[in-house]
């Protein structure tokens, strides 16, 4: 305080580079010390959960579904091991979150697979919803277009809403990887958000690509949140949207207030490196609590559940009727006349 009221700055706050591992543990007095070890320790057990739940998705999920349940169910320890890592070794902020960002871009995809894989397949999707209508006036892209026509279920429509959530898990990599060989030239720095900075056209492309993704798994949690309620298909969807929200727009904000300078330097961390380090702190929460609720919502026998009575059956008169295998399957059983 003396140094500001006398004009001086601290040469920490000078420099662009976030602090060395050591610098950081030099720093820490008792209570950083504390909140270190309990947030590390909460990362451990996050971990500890997901590895147990893998053992109950072997034992328990059929095979068809068992690597999309690991996928989603990982999303929340890896963000918060990858938010573990930058909290400890501050110069790895850069990689850690570049992980946490591409993992969670196939984690997107998959949710959109699982959605299909619930109702039994693609095959058992297309028959079952053959005279349906897909509503495309959704969120985040055109919530608000409620002109906008239904577009029939059909092969064709499945495949695009597909391929919506893939080209974020393909492209995003692909910019990531760019990023990073940018950044060894200097040419990329994540805090220049400057017209001239190659930061900025980047996280505009990444925002586009996302918002992309995003409106296929609207489109398809509309049509189907009916359907597979009796599947936790709603508190699946949430748990989806605050990791989506905490890790994507939590960490934005943050960031934007450094460049502000409303969250200020405090060395040896400058306002940037302090930015990503209490966001890191944050994640590694609200992961943790998220890692149990996921164990909650997804731990259940599938081969207990069936589909609601209520649903019309897809054919008629002498055409045989599927019945749902929850196995992954179908099975087809004649029509009695």
């Amino acid at each position: 305080m003396e140094e500001m009221e006398n004009g001086t700055i601290d040469p920490a706050c000078t420099v662009t580079k976030p602090p060395l591992a050591q610098d950081i543990l030099r720093s820490l007095d008792l209570t950083g010390i504390f909140l270190f070890a309990i947030l590390t320790l909460m990362t451990l057990t996050a971990n500890l959960v997901f590895v147990e739940e893998v053992c109950y998705i072997y034992k328990k999920i059929p095979s068809s579904k068992r690597s999309i349940f690991i996928w989603i169910n990982a999303a929340a320890p890896v963000i918060a091991t990858t938010s573990c890592i930058g909290m400890w070794i501050p110069r790895s902020t850069m990689f850690t979150d570049f992980t946490a960002a591409v993992f969670f871009a196939i984690v997107i995809h998959k949710f959109l697979l699982m959605m299909i894989k619930e109702c039994g397949g693609q095959k058992l999707f297309l028959r079952r919803f053959e005279n349906d209508r897909f509503k495309i006036s959704t969120g985040p892209f055109c919530c608000c277009c409620l002109c906008l026509p239904h577009v029939r279920v059909t092969r064709k429509t499945l495949f695009l809403l597909k391929l919506g959530t893939f080209q974020l898990a393909f492209l995003r990599p692909v910019l990531m990887f760019l990023s990073i060989v940018l950044w060894t030239n200097d040419i990329y720095n994540p805090s220049d958000l400057s017209p001239k900075g190659a930061a900025i056209w980047i996280n505009c492309f990444i925002g586009v690509i996302t918002i992309i993704a995003l409106w296929p798994i609207g489109i398809m949690f509309q049509r189907v949140r009916v359907l597979l309620n009796c599947k936790k298909i709603i508190p699946k969807f949430a748990l989806y949207q605050f990791i989506l929200i905490l890790s994507q727009l939590q960490a934005a904000i943050i960031s934007i207030l450094a460049t502000q300078r409303i969250i200020p330097c405090a060395p040896p961390l400058p306002a940037s490196a302090r930015a990503a380090y209490m966001n890191q702190q944050l994640l590694i929460m609200e992961m943790f609590l998220i890692t149990l609720i996921s164990r909650v919502v997804y731990r259940k026998r599938y081969n207990d559940l069936e589909l609601p009575e209520c649903t019309n059956q897809e054919t008629m008169g002498d055409k045989p009727t599927a019945k749902v295998n929850l196995n992954g399957g179908q099975d087809l059983v004649p029509t009695p006349k």
